[in-house]
Protein backbone atom coordinates (compact mmCIF):
# COMPACT_ATOMS: atom_id res chain seq x y z
CA UNK A 1 0.00 0.00 0.00
CA UNK A 2 2.72 2.47 1.12
CA UNK A 3 4.49 1.95 -2.60
CA UNK A 4 1.02 2.59 -4.33
CA UNK A 5 0.82 5.72 -2.22
CA UNK A 6 4.53 6.83 -3.29
CA UNK A 7 3.65 6.10 -6.98
CA UNK A 8 0.36 8.51 -6.86
CA UNK A 9 2.07 11.00 -4.99
CA UNK A 10 4.93 10.64 -7.94
CA UNK A 11 2.32 10.41 -10.93
CA UNK A 12 0.75 13.73 -9.63
CA UNK A 13 3.63 15.76 -10.09
CA UNK A 14 4.44 15.21 -13.29
CA UNK A 15 3.71 17.32 -16.14
CA UNK A 16 1.69 16.41 -19.20
CA UNK A 17 5.13 16.40 -21.06
CA UNK A 18 6.99 14.28 -19.01
CA UNK A 19 3.88 12.15 -18.48
CA UNK A 20 3.77 11.02 -22.16
CA UNK A 21 7.28 10.63 -22.19
CA UNK A 22 7.24 7.95 -19.80
CA UNK A 23 4.18 6.18 -21.12
CA UNK A 24 6.17 6.10 -24.85
CA UNK A 25 9.03 4.64 -23.14
CA UNK A 26 6.78 1.86 -21.03
CA UNK A 27 4.98 1.03 -24.75
CA UNK A 28 8.27 0.90 -26.91
CA UNK A 29 10.16 -1.22 -24.46
CA UNK A 30 6.96 -3.61 -24.07
CA UNK A 31 7.01 -3.75 -27.92
CA UNK A 32 10.63 -4.70 -28.14
CA UNK A 33 10.90 -7.17 -25.32
CA UNK A 34 9.32 -10.47 -23.80
CA UNK A 35 6.22 -10.41 -21.78
CA UNK A 36 8.45 -12.17 -18.78
CA UNK A 37 10.76 -9.67 -19.15
CA UNK A 38 7.92 -6.65 -18.51
CA UNK A 39 8.55 -6.68 -15.06
CA UNK A 40 11.86 -5.40 -15.58
CA UNK A 41 10.61 -2.69 -17.67
CA UNK A 42 7.93 -1.63 -15.16
CA UNK A 43 10.58 -1.08 -12.18
CA UNK A 44 12.96 0.86 -14.41
CA UNK A 45 9.88 3.33 -15.52
CA UNK A 46 9.09 3.47 -11.66
CA UNK A 47 12.70 4.13 -10.92
CA UNK A 48 12.44 7.18 -13.41
CA UNK A 49 9.56 8.52 -11.38
CA UNK A 50 11.63 8.35 -8.52
CA UNK A 51 14.71 10.46 -9.66
CA UNK A 52 11.86 13.24 -11.43
CA UNK A 53 9.86 13.13 -7.49
CA UNK A 54 13.06 13.86 -5.67
CA UNK A 55 13.83 16.78 -8.61
CA UNK A 56 10.92 18.36 -7.67
CA UNK A 57 11.70 21.27 -9.62
CA UNK A 58 15.11 21.52 -8.19
CA UNK A 59 18.36 20.09 -9.86
CA UNK A 60 20.24 18.33 -6.83
CA UNK A 61 22.67 15.45 -6.26
CA UNK A 62 23.34 15.88 -10.29
CA UNK A 63 26.86 16.55 -11.61
CA UNK A 64 26.32 18.05 -14.48
CA UNK A 65 23.12 20.31 -16.11
CA UNK A 66 22.67 20.73 -20.04
CA UNK A 67 20.57 23.46 -20.59
CA UNK A 68 19.04 22.93 -24.56
CA UNK A 69 16.81 25.77 -26.79
CA UNK A 70 13.87 23.71 -28.95
CA UNK A 71 11.90 20.49 -28.74
CA UNK A 72 13.72 18.68 -30.71
CA UNK A 73 17.01 19.33 -29.84
CA UNK A 74 15.84 18.44 -26.02
CA UNK A 75 14.06 15.28 -27.27
CA UNK A 76 17.17 14.03 -29.55
CA UNK A 77 19.66 14.98 -26.01
CA UNK A 78 17.40 12.77 -24.02
CA UNK A 79 17.34 10.13 -26.71
CA UNK A 80 21.40 10.31 -26.74
CA UNK A 81 21.46 10.07 -22.89
CA UNK A 82 19.17 7.06 -23.04
CA UNK A 83 20.53 3.72 -21.77
CA UNK A 84 24.13 5.31 -20.83
CA UNK A 85 25.17 6.64 -16.91
CA UNK A 86 24.52 9.90 -18.10
CA UNK A 87 21.12 9.60 -18.01
CA UNK A 88 21.95 9.36 -13.75
CA UNK A 89 24.17 11.62 -13.39
CA UNK A 90 23.29 14.71 -15.71
CA UNK A 91 20.07 16.43 -16.29
CA UNK A 92 18.54 18.41 -19.54
CA UNK A 93 16.69 21.45 -19.20
CA UNK A 94 14.50 22.42 -22.54
CA UNK A 95 13.84 25.89 -22.98
CA UNK A 96 11.82 25.48 -26.07
CA UNK A 97 11.09 28.51 -27.16
CA UNK A 98 12.41 29.78 -30.66
CA UNK A 99 14.65 33.46 -29.14
CA UNK A 100 14.72 34.97 -32.62
CA UNK A 101 11.56 36.05 -32.73
CA UNK A 102 9.11 37.92 -30.69
CA UNK A 103 9.11 39.82 -27.91
CA UNK A 104 11.76 39.32 -24.83
CA UNK A 105 11.65 42.28 -23.20
CA UNK A 106 11.95 41.21 -19.07
CA UNK A 107 11.81 37.06 -20.33
CA UNK A 108 13.29 36.16 -16.84
CA UNK A 109 10.19 37.23 -15.17
CA UNK A 110 6.65 36.01 -15.24
CA UNK A 111 5.39 39.25 -16.40
CA UNK A 112 8.23 39.41 -19.26
CA UNK A 113 6.59 35.80 -19.74
CA UNK A 114 2.87 36.29 -20.20
CA UNK A 115 3.95 39.72 -22.30
CA UNK A 116 5.43 37.05 -24.90
CA UNK A 117 2.68 34.45 -24.81
CA UNK A 118 0.30 37.13 -25.11
CA UNK A 119 1.85 38.29 -28.36
CA UNK A 120 1.56 34.93 -29.75
CA UNK A 121 -1.98 34.67 -28.81
CA UNK A 122 -2.62 37.88 -31.23
CA UNK A 123 -0.15 37.17 -34.03
CA UNK A 124 0.53 33.39 -34.14
CA UNK A 125 -3.14 32.20 -33.63
CA UNK A 126 -3.34 29.43 -35.88
CA UNK A 127 -1.08 27.69 -33.39
CA UNK A 128 -2.00 29.22 -29.94
CA UNK A 129 -3.75 25.89 -29.05
CA UNK A 130 -0.32 24.41 -27.82
CA UNK A 131 0.91 27.38 -26.11
CA UNK A 132 -0.44 26.61 -23.07
CA UNK A 133 1.76 23.52 -22.22
CA UNK A 134 4.12 24.75 -24.21
CA UNK A 135 4.24 28.16 -21.69
CA UNK A 136 3.95 25.80 -18.50
CA UNK A 137 6.82 24.37 -19.86
CA UNK A 138 9.21 27.52 -20.25
CA UNK A 139 7.96 29.08 -17.04
CA UNK A 140 9.48 25.43 -15.33
CA UNK A 141 12.41 25.49 -17.21
CA UNK A 142 13.05 29.37 -15.96
CA UNK A 143 12.62 28.46 -12.48
CA UNK A 144 14.92 24.99 -12.59
CA UNK A 145 18.03 26.97 -14.20
CA UNK A 146 17.03 29.54 -11.02
CA UNK A 147 17.43 26.75 -8.74
CA UNK A 148 20.75 25.14 -10.27
CA UNK A 149 23.01 24.73 -7.49
CA UNK A 150 26.72 25.99 -6.91
CA UNK A 151 28.27 22.96 -7.44
CA UNK A 152 27.00 21.64 -10.70
CA UNK A 153 28.37 22.18 -14.01
CA UNK A 154 26.47 23.49 -17.38
CA UNK A 155 26.58 23.24 -20.27
CA UNK A 156 24.77 25.65 -22.66
CA UNK A 157 24.11 23.88 -26.08
CA UNK A 158 24.30 26.34 -28.87
CA UNK A 159 24.90 27.00 -32.97
CA UNK A 160 25.24 29.69 -35.68
CA UNK A 161 21.78 31.42 -35.47
CA UNK A 162 20.19 33.90 -33.24
CA UNK A 163 18.02 31.58 -31.81
CA UNK A 164 20.29 29.59 -29.86
CA UNK A 165 22.46 32.49 -29.49
CA UNK A 166 19.69 34.61 -27.45
CA UNK A 167 18.82 31.73 -25.10
CA UNK A 168 22.70 31.54 -24.51
CA UNK A 169 23.13 35.03 -23.53
CA UNK A 170 19.27 34.88 -21.50
CA UNK A 171 20.40 31.99 -19.51
CA UNK A 172 24.12 33.29 -18.51
CA UNK A 173 22.40 36.67 -17.49
CA UNK A 174 20.15 34.14 -14.92
CA UNK A 175 23.26 32.26 -14.04
CA UNK A 176 24.78 36.03 -13.28
CA UNK A 177 26.66 35.67 -9.72
CA UNK A 178 26.54 31.76 -9.86
CA UNK A 179 30.24 30.36 -9.03
CA UNK A 180 29.03 27.54 -11.92
CA UNK A 181 32.00 25.68 -14.63
CA UNK A 182 29.65 26.82 -17.79
CA UNK A 183 30.65 25.19 -21.00
CA UNK A 184 29.41 26.39 -24.14
CA UNK A 185 29.14 23.23 -26.86
CA UNK A 186 28.51 24.82 -30.41
CA UNK A 187 27.03 21.54 -32.65
CA UNK A 188 27.69 23.94 -35.45
CA UNK A 189 31.64 24.00 -34.97
CA UNK A 190 31.56 20.68 -33.56
CA UNK A 191 30.24 19.42 -37.25
CA UNK A 192 32.47 20.89 -39.04
CA UNK A 193 35.36 19.89 -36.41
CA UNK A 194 34.30 15.95 -37.26
CA UNK A 195 32.98 16.32 -40.47
CA UNK A 196 34.55 17.65 -43.25
CA UNK A 197 31.70 18.87 -45.64
CA UNK A 198 32.63 22.23 -46.96
CA UNK A 199 30.00 22.39 -49.00
CA UNK A 200 27.33 22.30 -46.08
CA UNK A 201 29.85 24.72 -44.00
CA UNK A 202 28.57 27.24 -47.01
CA UNK A 203 24.93 26.20 -46.83
CA UNK A 204 25.26 26.63 -43.08
CA UNK A 205 24.18 23.37 -41.89
CA UNK A 206 23.08 22.39 -39.23
CA UNK A 207 20.70 25.99 -39.01
CA UNK A 208 19.97 25.01 -35.36
CA UNK A 209 21.22 21.83 -33.21
CA UNK A 210 17.84 20.39 -33.80
CA UNK A 211 18.92 19.06 -37.07
CA UNK A 212 21.51 16.97 -35.83
CA UNK A 213 20.28 12.98 -34.55
CA UNK A 214 20.93 12.11 -31.34
CA UNK A 215 24.00 9.82 -32.13
CA UNK A 216 25.77 13.14 -33.16
CA UNK A 217 24.90 14.61 -30.52
CA UNK A 218 26.34 11.94 -28.02
CA UNK A 219 29.63 12.11 -30.53
CA UNK A 220 30.12 15.53 -30.01
CA UNK A 221 29.25 15.72 -26.27
CA UNK A 222 31.89 12.45 -25.67
CA UNK A 223 34.58 14.07 -28.51
CA UNK A 224 34.26 17.72 -28.55
CA UNK A 225 36.69 19.46 -26.51
CA UNK A 226 35.17 21.32 -23.95
CA UNK A 227 36.49 24.19 -21.91
CA UNK A 228 35.25 26.63 -19.37
CA UNK A 229 33.98 29.91 -20.51
CA UNK A 230 36.20 32.39 -19.83
CA UNK A 231 35.21 34.61 -17.13
CA UNK A 232 35.78 37.82 -19.53
CA UNK A 233 33.45 36.51 -22.24
CA UNK A 234 31.00 35.34 -19.50
CA UNK A 235 30.45 38.45 -18.00
CA UNK A 236 30.41 40.06 -21.69
CA UNK A 237 27.29 37.92 -23.37
CA UNK A 238 26.16 38.01 -19.73
CA UNK A 239 25.97 41.81 -20.12
CA UNK A 240 24.61 41.52 -23.68
CA UNK A 241 21.28 39.49 -22.17
CA UNK A 242 20.72 41.77 -19.74
CA UNK A 243 20.42 44.61 -22.43
CA UNK A 244 18.56 41.65 -24.55
CA UNK A 245 15.71 41.51 -21.82
CA UNK A 246 15.32 45.55 -21.62
CA UNK A 247 14.66 45.64 -25.24
CA UNK A 248 11.73 45.86 -27.01
CA UNK A 249 12.81 44.29 -30.97
CA UNK A 250 10.83 41.26 -32.22
CA UNK A 251 13.36 40.16 -34.44
CA UNK A 252 17.00 39.08 -34.14
CA UNK A 253 19.53 38.16 -36.98
CA UNK A 254 22.63 36.53 -36.20
CA UNK A 255 25.44 37.02 -38.88
CA UNK A 256 29.28 37.56 -38.53
CA UNK A 257 29.38 35.98 -35.29
CA UNK A 258 27.22 38.80 -33.91
CA UNK A 259 23.89 39.35 -32.58
CA UNK A 260 21.93 41.76 -34.10
CA UNK A 261 18.07 43.44 -34.19
CA UNK A 262 16.65 43.36 -37.44
CA UNK A 263 13.29 44.78 -38.76
CA UNK A 264 10.33 43.08 -38.35
CA UNK A 265 9.97 42.94 -42.42
CA UNK A 266 13.29 41.79 -42.89
CA UNK A 267 12.05 38.16 -44.64
CA UNK A 268 9.40 40.10 -46.80
CA UNK A 269 11.66 40.13 -49.48
CA UNK A 270 12.51 36.34 -49.51
CA UNK A 271 8.61 35.73 -49.37
CA UNK A 272 8.30 37.15 -52.57
CA UNK A 273 11.33 36.08 -54.38
CA UNK A 274 10.26 32.43 -53.29
CA UNK A 275 6.78 32.86 -54.56
CA UNK A 276 8.18 34.26 -57.85
CA UNK A 277 9.92 30.80 -58.37
CA UNK A 278 6.77 28.86 -57.51
CA UNK A 279 4.48 30.84 -59.88
CA UNK A 280 7.19 30.35 -62.71
CA UNK A 281 7.30 26.35 -62.19
CA UNK A 282 3.29 26.67 -62.70
CA UNK A 283 2.23 26.44 -66.17
CA UNK A 284 -0.16 28.92 -65.28
CA UNK A 285 -0.80 31.83 -62.54
CA UNK A 286 -2.74 29.97 -59.86
CA UNK A 287 -2.83 30.05 -56.35
CA UNK A 288 -0.30 27.79 -54.39
CA UNK A 289 -1.32 26.24 -50.78
CA UNK A 290 0.21 28.64 -48.27
CA UNK A 291 1.94 26.01 -46.68
CA UNK A 292 3.87 25.01 -49.79
CA UNK A 293 5.12 28.12 -50.12
CA UNK A 294 6.32 29.05 -46.44
CA UNK A 295 8.24 25.40 -46.89
CA UNK A 296 9.78 26.56 -49.92
CA UNK A 297 10.94 30.01 -47.60
CA UNK A 298 12.14 27.88 -45.04
CA UNK A 299 13.89 25.50 -47.63
CA UNK A 300 16.11 28.55 -48.56
CA UNK A 301 16.77 30.74 -45.37
CA UNK A 302 20.31 30.79 -43.89
CA UNK A 303 18.34 32.65 -40.72
CA UNK A 304 16.30 30.36 -38.37
CA UNK A 305 12.91 31.95 -37.67
CA UNK A 306 10.75 28.77 -37.50
CA UNK A 307 7.27 28.31 -40.38
CA UNK A 308 5.01 30.15 -37.10
CA UNK A 309 7.05 33.29 -38.31
CA UNK A 310 7.05 33.37 -41.65
CA UNK A 311 3.14 32.61 -41.95
CA UNK A 312 3.05 35.40 -39.61
CA UNK A 313 4.58 37.22 -42.08
CA UNK A 314 2.46 36.16 -45.16
CA UNK A 315 -0.44 37.63 -43.38
CA UNK A 316 1.42 40.70 -43.36
CA UNK A 317 2.13 41.33 -46.89
CA UNK A 318 -1.44 39.76 -47.80
CA UNK A 319 -2.39 42.82 -45.28
CA UNK A 320 -0.63 45.16 -47.65
CA UNK A 321 -2.29 43.78 -50.86
CA UNK A 322 1.46 41.94 -51.98
CA UNK A 323 -0.47 38.68 -52.13
CA UNK A 324 -4.15 37.87 -52.98
CA UNK A 325 -5.71 34.79 -51.06
CA UNK A 326 -8.90 32.36 -50.85
CA UNK A 327 -9.68 30.63 -48.39
CA UNK A 328 -9.66 31.03 -44.12
CA UNK A 329 -6.32 32.66 -43.06
CA UNK A 330 -7.43 31.38 -39.00
CA UNK A 331 -5.22 28.29 -40.25
CA UNK A 332 -2.06 27.67 -42.53
CA UNK A 333 -3.62 24.78 -44.01
CA UNK A 334 -7.09 26.23 -44.89
CA UNK A 335 -5.71 29.08 -47.39
CA UNK A 336 -4.27 29.66 -50.89
CA UNK A 337 -2.49 32.44 -52.23
CA UNK A 338 -0.65 34.36 -55.24
CA UNK A 339 1.48 37.22 -55.89
CA UNK A 340 -0.09 40.38 -56.70
CA UNK A 341 0.57 40.65 -60.08
CA UNK A 342 2.00 43.74 -60.14
CA UNK A 343 4.72 42.29 -57.68
CA UNK A 344 4.67 39.11 -60.19
CA UNK A 345 6.82 41.25 -62.79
Amino acid sequence: MEDINWLKQAISKLDEQEAKALLHVLLVRSEQHEENELSEILQSVKESLRRLSKNDGKIEGLETVHIVFGDSTGGSLKASFRETSYELTEEIIVLSDNFSVGPIESLHTRKGLESRFQWFKENYHPFFDDFKQYKAGMVKAVEKIKAITPDQQVVIWTGENAAEQTGLRIVLYLLDKKPNKVLELNTFKAFHENFMYSQLEEELFPRTSGELTPERLLLFYEQFELRPMRLAKRHALCDEGKNLLRMESLLRTWEHGELWHSNVDRDDDIIIRCAKYLHKEQSTYNFMKSARLIGEVIGHMQQYTGDEWIEFRLRALISKEVFVYRGDLQAMRLYEVKLNEEFLR
